[in-house]
């Protein structure tokens, strides 16, 4: 009797030689199928004593019972065919049923993934306050339930390996994730470029995932993180503004904007997310969300900077950007009055109860008390409106102290305006670098820090200076860097931008 063969049921079926490879053979990977798995080794023998049968009853093997779960015959069939698919006996219906379906086989590889990305999420988003997350922070929250493309999942394993090394600093980790990003940059190389996968929302989410892997170990002094948001909003481009009206195309459009604004105000040039279409993406969403609402505000403010730069000095022109410039500066006074309407979202503490700072200052109290906030996506609020309103008012007063004469009072009353949100901004960074708030709080602080340390650096402000300086650099990632990090990453990029057209 020639033996059987041992291949795949669809290699089998085909009647074509399988490499019975495991969980999944080659030969169905390569066609694009799924391989639906093997046959049991060996028949199941029941022995039925006391039974008529002198005879031990063999159970032969019944290849369409091995089947995945999920396949169903050709043409489909109703919901009992394919329960009945789902089934396998291993013994007689009289002896013993078995009313449960046998379990999908996983591949090892994607228990790895799940593992990873499980891990990748509780280091990364804070603990116990995903009820009250701001959007970008949600999308993340959102991962394991998005349909993976291979240009996503690239992305999620180069971003999760990067935030595992980062957290074990692990060198050895990080040369494996820039290995895995490598592949997931050829992935979305390969989705750009068709005409369909590029509208798709997995490929913006998979770009996005990849500019955070720039924050997390990139080595290109923000070029890597710049370009990857162009890219993002060249999608956005293509896409168009009537294209985001899911819950998933939103979370991932308010992900990006804020990308954009951090860009924004590192280079002083506006984006074409503050035209009146793209504002109107989020029109509703800003009703409910004082996040929204917030950005919606903000992402005016680098058009104000770009205009400051190029400024005709004429005395028309100066008046219509101070005009517009107070404007702005009144609507975001009325979105904090708004916010705050049932009093401030923090209190205040001694630095020392912030747990872990105290390692990262060593006992430095240039800033004490702190604020600790009753909710992590409140005192993300809060910090990205101080950052804003310290970039809009410093701007402002620069313009005025220019061409404007200002009266003592009036500089006393610029300055103690500022110095209150560079201070606010600083007592705000320990509860963000909190061990229990996780990355993205960390890298939340980042861009504000940045602004404050710039305004104490205009005001000869030493002490203060060297406060905000010492956090970013011990707070961001410590001890996985040859050398520090400059504290305006984006600086060299500024070049670039120079000799081309606005980047977006």
């Amino acid at each position: 009797m020639p033996k059987r063969s041992a291949g795949c049921f669809e290699c089998r079926k085909r009647k074509v030689r399988c490499d019975e490879a495991r969980p999944e053979c080659h030969t169905c990977l390569r066609r694009g199928t799924k391989c639906p798995g093997y046959r049991p080794t060996q028949s199941f023998v029941l022995h039925e004593f006391g039974e008529k049968n002198d005879k031990p009853a063999i159970i032969r093997e019944d290849d369409n019972r091995y089947r995945y779960a999920h396949q169903r015959k050709a043409g489909g069939g109703s919901s009992s065919q394919t329960s009945t698919q789902q089934m396998v006996r291993v013994q007689p219906e009289h002896v013993r049923p078995l009313d449960e379906p046998i379990a999908r086989r996983v591949s090892p590889i994607a228990i790895e993934r799940v593992q990873f990305l499980g891990t990748f999420m509780s280091l990364y988003l804070p603990k116990a306050e995903y009820n009250a997350l701001p959007p970008p922070s949600a999308l993340i929250l959102s991962l394991p339930s998005i349909p993976a493309s291979e240009t996503l999942l690239a992305a999620v394993d180069a971003l999760a390996a990067a935030q595992i090394a980062v957290t074990n600093r692990s060198y050895t980790l990080i040369n494996r994730s820039r290995s895995l990003y490598s592949t997931a940059l050829s992935q979305m190389l390969l989705a750009i470029q068709s005409p369909t996968r590029q509208l798709e929302d997995e490929t913006l989410l998979a770009t996005y995932l990849l500019t955070l892997y720039e924050v997390f170990v990139g080595i290109t002094q923000g070029h890597g993180f710049f370009y990857h948001v162009q890219g993002l909003l060249r999608l956005l481009k293509q896409r168009g503004p009537e294209s985001f009206k899911s819950r998933l195309s939103m979370q991932i459009f308010h992900a990006i904007r804020y990308n954009a604004l951090t860009i924004g105000y590192h280079l002083r040039k506006a984006s074409m997310l503050d035209s009146p279409d793209w504002l109107a993406v989020t029109k509703k969403a800003a009703k409910v969300d004082p996040y929204v609402s917030l950005l919606d505000i903000c992402i005016n403010i680098p058009r104000i900077l770009e205009r400051t730069d190029n400024l005709d000095e004429t005395p028309q022109t100066l008046d219509q950007l101070l005009n517009d410039a107070s404007q702005l500066a009144q609507r975001g006074l009325e979105w904090f009055s708004n916010f705050e309407k049932d009093g401030p979202r923090y209190h205040k503490v001694d630095i020392a109860q912030i747990e872990g700072f105290a390692e990262i200052v060593h006992d430095d109290r240039t800033f004490d008390p702190v604020f600790y906030f009753d909710t992590f996506g409140a005192g993300i609020c809060y910090m990205i409106y101080w950052m804003s309103m310290l970039i809009l008012q410093s701007s402002t007063f620069k313009l005025l102290r220019q061409h404007r004469h200002l009266e003592p009072k009036d500089l006393f009353l610029w300055d103690r305006e500022l110095s209150g949100y560079a201070d606010s901004i600083c007592r705000s960074v320990p509860y963000n670098c909190r061990p229990s708030a996780g990355h993205t709080a960390k890298f939340g602080s980042l861009t504000p820090l940045v602004v404050a340390r710039k305004y104490f650096e205009a005001k000869k402000a030493e002490k203060e200076k060297t406060w905000a300086e010492s956090v970013y650099q011990r707070a961001r990632v410590p001890g996985l860097y040859s050398t520090p990090i400059p504290m305006e990453p984006l600086q060299a990029v500024q070049k670039l931008v120079q000799k081309s057209e606005r980047y977006l």
